[in-house]
């Protein structure tokens, strides 16, 4: 009973093919499993960092000018927003002046950082620096430069923060503000 006959040895290698070629498959599916798995966590990953770049918001200035130049209190207004889509928590904003190089000192009652708290997309915020009436005039007449340092720290919505610095100058040719410069970075990003 131990002997097989040449049908049933036929017959057990054409099974042991099948098995080894059901087993193969099996193997190649596992594969096609794994390759799936991969590609599908890829996918989750590159989808979350699109996500954390587009979904949050982005402070900038809109625009910076002078105001009630003929009076006793000439004031550079600051105008930022928030650009993204979603709102700002915990913003802290800080305006710098400085006259010739030096720091225009602060009025009574001024301040050069305000808690803005939070900052909805879209929505003009504003900032006041205040000037001496004889600061200004030697600025607007070209007689001194002027340069804003405007710096932002602000947090998105899983608390990670976020920084925007920039420097402002005054063209007292174009009467108006320029960039000169700024950055997005955090740490190390002391501008002034």
């Amino acid at each position: 009973m131990d002997q097989l006959t040449p049908a049933e040895q036929s017959l057990m290698r054409r099974l042991t093919g099948v098995l080894r070629f059901a087993d193969f498959m099996a193997l190649l599916m596992v594969a096609a499993t794994a390759f799936s798995a991969y590609a599908a966590w890829r996918t989750a990953q590159v989808t979350s960092h699109i996500f954390a770049l587009e979904e949050r918001p982005f402070v900038g200035v809109e625009r910076v000018t002078f105001e009630q130049g003929d009076t006793a209190s000439p004031r550079a207004v600051v105008e930022y927003r928030n650009f993204g889509k979603i709102p700002a928590n915990g913003a802290i904003i800080t305006v710098v002046a400085l006259a010739k190089g030096k720091r225009v000192a602060n009025t009574p009652n001024e301040m050069s950082s305000a808690s803005a708290g939070v900052l909805s997309p879209g929505v003009p915020h504003f900032f006041y620096t205040y000037f001496p009436p004889d600061t200004y005039k030697s600025i607007v007449t070209g007689k001194a430069s002027l340069m804003l340092q405007v710096h932002v720290e602000y947090k998105g919505p899983g608390a990670e923060p976020f920084c925007y610095s920039e420097r402002m100058v005054f063209d007292y040719r174009a009467a108006s503000f320029r960039p000169a410069g700024g950055t997005d970075r955090c740490s190390g990003s002391d501008i002034y």
